[in-house]
């Protein structure tokens, strides 16, 4: 099963490099948790990783995205991800500096060492990003979803690798 994930995941991958507009190298900052789980202590919120992001056509307003990422979760364990989803992107040029103000929503596939018996799962979580033409930061809120879990806010710095 992580293997036919792996092959789709870089066969998607390649069928979007000849339109790719954008590919961005996504390193893995920190979480900010809400709490702490009784008996577990307080999580780690140095969720340090590297990663991909390819955005397309990325001159349009509304922009699809593809993303991968391998990083330290809160438990101090290796999760990986990839994702597909869309932004929407707000422009404010201020003569040769370009902002960015991107609002959006991924899909992904995510394997987690201590979820799920390892195996990938599906999920779904907004975000958003500030950007100025080379570099940005991503921010993505994920809520609460079992009783062993804490919502927390999931931040990323986004540097341009090259444009297509």
């Amino acid at each position: 099963m992580k293997i036919r994930i792996l092959i789709l995941t870089c066969m998607l991958l390649a069928s979007f490099t000849a339109s790719a507009d954008e590919l961005q190298m996504i390193i893995s900052g920190t979480a900010i948790h809400q709490g702490s789980i009784e008996n577990r202590g307080e999580p780690n919120e140095k969720n340090y990783g590297l990663g991909l992001q390819y955005d397309i056509n990325q001159q349009r307003d509304w922009i699809p995205t593809i993303n991968m990422a391998s990083f330290k979760d809160s438990n101090d364990n290796t999760s990986r991800y990839v994702g597909g989803g869309i932004k929407r992107r707000y422009r404010f040029d201020t003569g040769t500096q370009k902002l960015n103000l991107d609002f959006g929503a991924i899909a992904l596939v995510m394997q987690r060492p201590e979820y799920n018996d390892d195996e990938p799962f599906f999920g779904a979580v907004p975000f958003v990003s500030f950007s100025n033409g080379w570099g940005g930061i991503n921010a993505t809120y994920v809520p609460e979803t079992e009783v062993d879990t804490l919502a927390f806010w999931y931040f990323q710095f986004s540097l341009k690798l090259l444009s297509f």
